[in-house]
């Protein structure tokens, strides 16, 4: 069961927002249904279009992404066996139903937060409105009905710190792997 103040605080997203016309927003930032391959599809294009640079972040993106949600979804959920609010509370109202699998942490907030210091390294100018996308996605889990706030504050700690890990291993890789242009050579000539 959740604190008190977790489940205030997730009653007054959860009822005190609730308004019919927000709804099909928040249910599209928490499941784009089949937006969800064509963004995909977009955002690798942008990676691309970096040429060797965006090509090694993509797959360091994707990496890191597939790690925080494995850690998030098959080892801490598992672990803390912390029931979802639609289950626990009585007066809950979620827009996809009641689901029974594990609520700590918020794998859509660990998942979109990991991918920010990635994004933010390459994209900088980009940075801030990612880190926007995430906290609505991360925000529209608690309006739907699916997590209490403290999930979803574990969710974003968890993910930044994956994130910062995949930002790491992203610039050693970019540094390291040949191809790179402006790289020194050994002897230090041209």
């Amino acid at each position: 069961m959740a604190p008190s103040w977790d489940s205030g605080l997730f009653r007054a997203i959860h009822h005190g927002w609730h308004h019919p016309a927000l709804d099909p927003v928040m249910k599209a930032l928490t499941d784009p249904g089949p937006w969800k391959y064509p963004l995909f599809a977009l955002a690798a294009g942008l990676f691309l279009r970096r040429g060797r640079r965006g090509a090694i972040a993509l797959v360091t993106l994707a990496l890191t992404v597939a790690a925080s949600d494995q850690l998030s979804s098959a080892i801490l959920k598992p672990m803390f066996h912390r029931a979802r609010p639609s289950v626990a509370l009585a007066d809950t109202r979620p827009l996809f139903g009641v689901r029974r699998s594990f609520s700590f942490p918020s794998s859509h907030a660990t998942n979109f937060f990991a991918a920010a210091p990635i994004i933010g390294t390459v994209f900088p100018t980009a940075a801030v409105a990612y880190m926007g996308l995430a906290a609505a996605v991360s925000l529209s889990r608690i309006y739907v009905g699916d997590h209490y706030p403290s999930d979803v504050i574990a969710g974003v700690v968890l993910g930044i710190l994956v994130g910062l890990l995949g930002r790491i291993a992203f610039l050693r890789l970019d540094r390291s792997l040949p191809g790179r242009k402006d790289a020194e050579a050994p002897s230090g000539g041209p």
